[in-house]
């Protein structure tokens, strides 16, 4: 469900940051664009307590929730995209304007299934990311019904009294 749900959320956000960065002309893109590449830079693990924080007093702690909002979004994925992007011919959505297309439209209608490659690549990347997650439920989630598989393994395994490897391994 985590997997899932999130995949296709940052599928949608990621994809439209990564369209408005290389073909919007806004104010301040560039200086957005920076910051993005600033914040790739910095590590995961150091933004755990305050999304812990954060999460806690939005009183969304133990909620599957919890483990989809602060990765709603993925800077290398919406860099990813952006790359794409630049390279995809403006021509497409021109002769799409000219045709009568609005800019959302052209967008569904036209860019997204063109890149599908691209989403195709974003979403294997995102599904991993979020099956292999191990720290973020084992902060945020405490009702072993809500367990991720990594934590449930992980519970699992430390449960026995010595390491049996053949039920491990079977789990």
């Amino acid at each position: 469900i985590v997997s899932t749900i999130g995949t296709v959320i940052n599928i949608f956000l990621n994809t439209m940051a990564g369209y408005a960065l290389a073909r919007l002309d806004f104010p301040g893109r560039q200086r957005i664009y920076y910051a993005f590449l600033a914040f790739m830079m910095v590590p995961a693990q150091i933004l755990l307590i305050p999304n812990f924080l954060i999460l806690s007093k939005m009183g969304l702690l133990d909620t599957l929730t919890s483990l989809i909002l602060p990765a709603a979004i993925n800077i290398g994925n919406i860099f990813m995209m952006h790359q794409f992007f630049l390279s995809f011919p403006k021509d497409i959505e021109e002769a799409a304007e000219v045709d009568g297309l609005g800019r959302f439209a052209t967008f569904f209608r036209i860019v997204m299934p063109l890149a599908r490659p691209s989403i195709a690549t974003q979403a294997v990347f995102t599904f991993m990311g979020f099956w292999n997650n191990f720290m973020a439920p084992m902060l945020y989630i405490s009702t072993p019904s809500k367990y991720t598989l990594t934590l449930g393994l992980q519970t699992f395994v430390s449960q026995q009294s010595g390491i049996r490897w053949d039920h491990s391994m079977a789990a």
